[in-house]
């Protein structure tokens, strides 16, 4: 009986709630205030790679940006860009590279986040386009370099201040895609 009580009162403080904390939307303008301010406050984007003397570029990625839910798929599209200074056989040569991505966004329970895993490359474009073959040969390094990223640190983190957010983040269990915006939903209401 104590039990049905307490039950009872948990359910009836939670009641306001239900409607609120059952979906919470993050917006595209939301994921990519989050990539622009918080990202490389946790995460170096530049860094160098190839052969010193012979072949290296050195890079900042920039002007990371997502569309989401825009095709069928229901994927995070996410472009980028990578600037740095080329390196080949003693000459150096500006260079910068615009990235576009597809990825599938997952939300991790236990830290409140949302990561984009399994980074695609559709597409990628050079600036000046006459070191687009001497660019290729880092693509799958900086490809590779900036999954990494995605996987490995979190677009969007819900804050336990807010009630809704702290709500989610305790009972969140799925991710929904939709043009847009991703949707967590939770599991008790």
């Amino acid at each position: 009986m104590k039990t049905l009580r307490k039950y009872i009162f948990a359910m009836l403080l939670l009641a306001p709630f239900s409607v609120q904390a059952g979906l919470l939307s993050i917006s595209e303008k939301d994921i990519n205030q989050y990539l622009d301010n918080r990202l490389a406050e946790k995460v170096p984007l530049e860094n160098s790679v190839g052969l010193p003397g012979l072949f290296q570029l050195d890079y900042k990625l920039h002007n990371l940006a997502t569309r989401i839910g825009q095709t069928d798929e229901k994927t995070v599209e996410i472009a980028g860009i990578i600037e740095g200074l080329l390196r080949v056989k003693g000459k150096k040569y500006d260079a910068s590279i615009q990235l576009n991505m597809d990825t599938v966004p997952y939300y991790d329970s236990e830290k409140g986040a949302v990561y984009l895993k399994n980074v695609r490359l559709l597409s990628w474009k050079a600036e000046p386009q006459k070191y687009q073959n001497e660019l290729q040969m880092f693509l799958p390094i900086l490809a590779d370099g900036v999954a990494s990223v995605l996987n490995n640190n979190p677009v969007y983190t819900l804050d336990e201040n807010k009630t809704k957010e702290a709500m989610v983040k305790k009972f969140g269990k799925a991710i929904v895609v939709k043009k847009g915006e991703l949707h967590l939903e939770t599991s008790i209401f």
